[in-house]
């Protein structure tokens, strides 16, 4: 079976909420949260327990598909393409079709075929149709319409139609598809969310069920202190866990998706600096909790707020991260940036085409921290494409991603380090 997701436009006002309980609003241009996720008073956080069992499975195995869908897009344009294979995963897998997340490894799962979930998302229908910053920069290799606007599920579409791993131009197709999903559809629709939550408590239909769609956007397990482990590089014991030792892993509740991941793996980086700032922790406590604010009949609005800053910021950190991987690639370039020159072209490319893809995520937020005017700046300062043999200077070039130390501030790194309060030790450790 496929089912389709839609947009909640019609407000449904919470009737658990306490009468007279204020709620405060947020305006389009950057966040009014009093904690942004930065670095500054991010002190320990223990997790207090599991997150509930959702009140609705079909719901909660919707995002569940979505993240698996979109894994198996990038999986399967890096290793085998094949543009009907796509676009039937991107518009709703065939109930029998094996997901391709979770090949390959020893474990024992539960779910093997998305008709175990009840069927997979037609991604096309649910995903963001707000047109993507720069994306009329694009070159013609790298578009389906040059000189336009163009939203996520066109530029997705065209790079499925397309069953390459990378263009001409370098631009990672895989990367762009996978994290555009993630971006565009996941982290677009739990920012909506948590964001009717945290202004005004409205949603479409049942709060708790709503709660649950955005924490598996989030993609965390129930049990996420399980899975952490912050003496990991990815902050992780492993993505798949059999916790209830059933002999089987449940790919709804035993699981780490894309956002949770990042969440521990950036948690991971900032506390080998001694500058920790957990946002794994911080995110799923927020999103137990205002699940058990509900519960009790109480507003979920500052957990909600707290979930959406921790998440936004690790979609920031993800940029950071891969402008670092750029500049380290460019380490020993000097003069004009040809793809002779770096020792891994393929890895750049990997680097450049999930900056671009998380710089694109951040839009999608509405009252997300970041400006669009500075949004386009690092779009700017990105580029359109991987700058193979277009007259840019090495040097040049990496003081764009991450700075030369003079009082502009304006690298990709410095606008998203001083939005943040992040440290600069974590900074270059991410």
């Amino acid at each position: 079976m496929q089912r389709s997701l839609f947009r909640y436009t019609t407000a449904f006002l919470l009737p658990l909420l306490a009468v007279g309980l204020v709620l405060t609003g947020c305006d389009s241009t950057g966040s009014n949260m009093e904690d942004n996720g930065g670095d500054s008073g991010n002190e320990d956080i223990a997790i207090q327990g599991t997150y509930p069992d959702p009140s609705s499975a079909s719901s909660y195995a919707d995002e569940v598909a979505i993240n698996l869908q979109s894994a198996g897009l990038g999986i399967r344009l890096e290793n085998d393409p094949s543009a009907s294979i796509l676009q039937e995963i991107y518009t709703g897998p065939s109930s029998d079709r094996s997901i391709r997340r979770i090949s390959g490894s020893s474990l024992t799962f539960d779910q093997t075929t998305y008709s175990d979930l009840g069927g997979g998302v037609d991604l096309s229908d649910a995903i963001s149709t707000e047109n993507l910053l720069r994306s009329d920069r694009l070159e013609a290799a790298d578009t389906d319409q040059q000189g336009q606007l163009r939203n996520a599920d066109q530029l997705i579409s065209y790079y499925l139609s397309r069953a390459q791993e990378t263009s001409s131009n370098g631009v990672d197709f895989s990367q762009l598809s996978e994290k555009g999903v993630a971006g565009a559809l996941s982290y677009y629709e739990g920012a909506e969310i948590l964001n009717d939550f945290a202004d005004d408590g409205s949603v479409e239909s049942d709060p708790a069920d709503k709660w649950n769609e955005a924490f598996g956007h989030f993609g965390a397990p129930r049990d996420f202190a399980a899975f952490l482990d912050y003496n990991s590089s990815e902050g992780l014991v492993g993505s798949f866990q059999d916790v209830d030792g059933d002999g089987g892993v449940d790919l709804t509740s035993e699981a780490v998706y894309i956002w949770a991941g990042y969440t521990a793996e950036r948690a991971a980086a900032a506390e080998s600096t001694g500058n920790p700032n957990d946002f794994a922790r911080r995110a799923f406590e927020a999103f137990r909790q205002g699940r058990g604010d509900i519960a009790n009949g109480n507003a979920p609005s500052d957990h909600a707020r707290k979930a959406l800053n921790a998440w936004e910021a690790t979609v920031a950190v993800n940029v950071i991260h891969y402008t670092n991987s750029m500049q380290s690639a460019l380490e020993n370039v000097s003069g004009e940036i040809t793809k002779e020159k770096l020792e891994s072209p393929g890895g750049f490319e990997d680097s450049w085409g999930e900056a671009k893809a998380f710089a694109w995520a951040l839009q999608f937020n509405d009252n997300s921290t970041l400006s669009d005017d500075q949004l386009r700046t690092i779009h700017d300062r990105l580029g359109n494409d991987p700058p193979y043999s277009e007259g840019a200077d090495a040097s040049t070039y990496v003081d764009a991603l991450v700075g030369d130390g003079d009082d502009t501030r304006d690298s990709i790194q410095e606008i998203i380090q001083d939005a943040y309060d992040f440290e600069t030790a974590n900074v270059t450790a991410w």
